[in-house]
């Protein structure tokens, strides 16, 4: 699971032999229906040693499952999957999205999913609920 993952982060920092931090949104709908969005980070090992984490003001998570799968068109849709306490509350939060990547840039963008309870994301996100989205880049 973390090789897979340090394969599709690696291309970040081919450059690099430090840790880096990809800065992003989340964006999502709250109980009353209004839409907010929390600044994040993600921070990515070197040379894929380590954890993956995605980090906001009052959370810490750690990817417990990641895969990607290439579509026809040679998109790398990739997705990981967080076990999350928040507030006492377990829930299962699941980000699927693709990346660019140009000479100057990389960008990650997609959507974000959530279900009640800790549980093992699979492939098709049975029993999750569309929340939101996500939006990170990179300077290169």
């Amino acid at each position: 699971m973390k090789f897979i993952f340090a394969l599709l982060f690696a291309t970040l920092f081919a450059q690099s032999s430090f840790a880096a931090d990809v800065d992003g949104e989340i964006f999502y709908k709250v109980r009353g229906g209004e839409l907010v969005s929390r600044s994040v980070t993600l921070d990515v090992p070197s040379r894929g040693q380590g954890e993956v984490v995605l980090k906001g003001e009052r959370f810490e998570w750690r990817t417990t499952n990641f895969w990607t799968t290439r579509n026809e068109a040679g998109e790398v849709v990739f997705t990981a999957a967080f076990l999350t306490d928040f507030m006492g509350m377990q829930s299962t939060i699941a980000l699927r999205g693709t990346y660019i990547k140009g000479t100057n840039l990389i960008r990650y963008d997609g959507s974000f999913y959530k279900k009640e309870g800790h549980v093992t994301a699979e492939e098709g996100l049975e029993g999750f609920r569309y929340n939101g989205g996500f939006s990170f880049s990179y300077d290169r």
